[in-house]
């Protein structure tokens, strides 16, 4: 066992390192976005509805890109669903950077939300980690240490949050135009994000000669999975929410720009990153179930805490609390899922689930 514990870079390989990269470039235009999103839709005249309706779509169609997505990666293997969520997240970041018409940026929110499942969580890349990795230990501190991938992205792109009100007075542009700069590098960076996939291998060549199927050997197997999709897809509804809108209520009950949101947003995603090396030895200790508890019981509490601070300080806390709780219980939650079922149908599962 003490050997086992001394190669914390099992099953980290030429293939996971892609993967990780190409994570991190699509990342970087998340922790941007997720900053200034609703916020820049309200600086161009929208109000709080109408930014409503635009992200709504966004989460309607991420439920059917979730389970479509996750299914058919099964069958017919990764990379091509990966590509596809790279091309879709170039595509919206364009539309963005060239129109403030309502319907474009709602066609550009629902075609960016099939862009959206590259986080380790999500169905195609916990897939791609299925299938490459086999044992429970090395899969958790591979998703592990691509979830750390993801905290450092997102911590630069969040920081990039706080550009626009440096444009505004370097190039002397309304606050509304000094996000335009960003749209446009954040679609360069989404069409570079297909160059690692080009070079991954697929573990998934057989796929289409194998069809997926869950490996529900029992009906306490087949009970975990229903508990596993009940709990996640009620917990992912909330964080849909708290992180989407999040912004737009910060700014505007206590009018923080998003000049004042970068340090936040960065802030929740860079304490998780030496907490996720934690989370191999926390399974070996306590399993799956114990921590996912904890984590979501105290999560609930500090969603709450947003909503009633006083004060933005306060309310800020508490969200870094909440969004660092969310993160560090991501590779527990991803590794508990590939040990429900057979590696061949985490994609449909967790699709499923997240939605």
């Amino acid at each position: 066992m003490a050997k086992e514990r001394g190669k914390p870079l099992d099953g980290y390989d030429k293939d996971v390192f892609l993967l990780a990269l190409d994570m991190f470039l699509r990342r970087l235009v998340q922790g941007f976005l997720q900053v200034v999103r609703t916020i820049y839709l309200a600086l161009i005249g929208f109000d709080p509805i109408a930014i409503g309706l635009i992200t709504g779509v966004g989460f309607a169609v991420s439920i059917v890109e979730s389970v479509l997505f996750g299914a058919l990666s099964d069958r017919y293997g990764r990379k091509l669903f990966l590509a596809i969520g790279s091309i879709m997240s170039s595509i919206r970041m364009l539309l963005y950077a060239l129109s403030r018409d309502f319907w474009i940026l709602v066609v550009a929110q629902g075609i960016g939300a099939l862009g959206e499942g590259e986080g380790a969580g999500q169905p195609v890349v916990s897939g791609y980690i299925a299938d490459k990795v086999g044992d429970g230990v090395k899969r958790t501190r591979v998703f592990s240490l691509v979830a750390i991938t993801n905290a450092l992205a997102s911590t630069v792109g969040s920081l990039l949050a706080a550009m626009p009100a440096y444009f505004e007075g370097a190039l002397r542009l309304s606050i509304a135009d000094a996000h335009l700069p960003l749209f446009w590098i954040d679609f360069i960076l989404s069409v570079a994000s297909l160059v690692p996939i080009a070079f991954m291998r697929e573990y998934r060549s057989d796929a289409s000669k194998k069809p997926p199927k869950l490996a529900i050997t029992s009906p306490t197997a087949l009970r975990e999975i229903a508990l596993y999709s009940m709990v996640r897809s009620t917990d992912g509804l909330a964080m849909g929410f708290v992180s989407s809108l999040a912004p737009l209520y910060l700014y505007l009950r206590f009018g923080a720009g998003s000049e004042d949101l970068a340090p936040v947003y960065a802030a929740a995603r860079f304490i998780p990153i030496p907490l996720y090396l934690v989370a191999p030895r926390l399974i070996e200790k306590l399993g799956y179930v114990s921590p996912l508890i904890i984590i979501r019981a105290t999560s609930g509490l500090m969603a709450l805490c947003i909503a009633i601070a006083w004060d933005f300080r306060f309310s800020s806390l508490f969200l870094v609390i909440y969004m660092t709780l969310v993160e560090i219980g991501m590779p527990v939650r991803q590794a508990f899922a590939t040990e429900i079922a057979d590696s061949s149908a985490v994609g449909s599962l967790i699709g499923v689930s997240n939605s």
